[in-house]
């Protein structure tokens, strides 16, 4: 079942005219656990996470995600709380298309970010690849015919799920940073990662089949 589909069912989406957004009652939850997560480090996060989450190897990244970013927790928690989710942890792959309905709360740019593909701050990758594994993040530095060229290439790949979690990154402000972690000074790039670790990069604009091939190996 598609994601938003669930989401509404669970009643953490609604329609309000003519677009999607979380409802008042999800909003009122995640801003409590919000306040009650505040200031907290990641250890002291450690303990709500685990009650929620059974795979202890996606634990840490995601009390070390809410050290930084409170609301990811507490939306962790507001999610949980209507999901009654299961053990196999299958539910946290709708965690990532809640920060889409942030809003003026959540600062990373949406313009140019392929279809079905989550933007996130280039400071959260290193703990969102190791919770979502394998994962594809597309990283472009600017708004080059490069860079939309390969939008479209991905939006063609993942019409469809594919069975990894697809990030986004605009990376102009987190150059030193993307230098630095991922040895990354040039876009558009694709990096196909698997438990936080980059495992193959296409640069440039390749065709939908090239992204095809590199996919089917990552996945192997």
């Amino acid at each position: 079942m598609p994601a938003k589909s669930v989401l509404f069912d669970a009643g953490v989406l609604t329609v309000d005219g003519e677009a999607a957004t979380t409802t008042g009652e999800f909003e009122e939850a995640v801003t409590d656990y919000t306040a009650e997560f505040a200031g907290r480090d990641a250890d002291d996060l450690l303990p709500a996470v685990r009650r929620r989450v059974d795979e202890e190897t996606v634990v840490e990244p995601l009390a070390a995600l809410g050290a930084t970013d409170p609301r990811t927790v507490a939306e962790l928690c507001a999610l949980a709380d209507r999901l009654e989710p299961a053990a196999d942890d299958e539910w946290l792959q709708l965690l990532p298309p809640l920060w889409l309905f942030r809003g003026d709360d959540y600062d990373v740019r949406t313009d140019g970010v392929p279809a079905a593909f989550v933007p996130v701050p280039a400071t959260h990758l290193s703990h969102l690849t190791r919770v979502y594994s394998p994962a594809v993040v597309y990283v472009w530095l600017d708004d080059s015919e490069s860079c939309e060229l390969a939008r479209r290439d991905l939006e063609a790949v993942f019409e469809e799920p594919r069975g990894v979690m697809p990030f986004a990154v605009y990376g102009p402000a987190d150059r030193e940073f993307l230098d630095r972690e991922y040895d990354l000074t040039a876009g558009p790039a694709l990096l196909f990662v698997r438990d936080g670790a980059v495992e193959a990069r296409l640069y440039g604009a390749h065709g939908p089949a090239t992204v095809e091939a590199e996919l089917e190996r990552h996945r192997a």
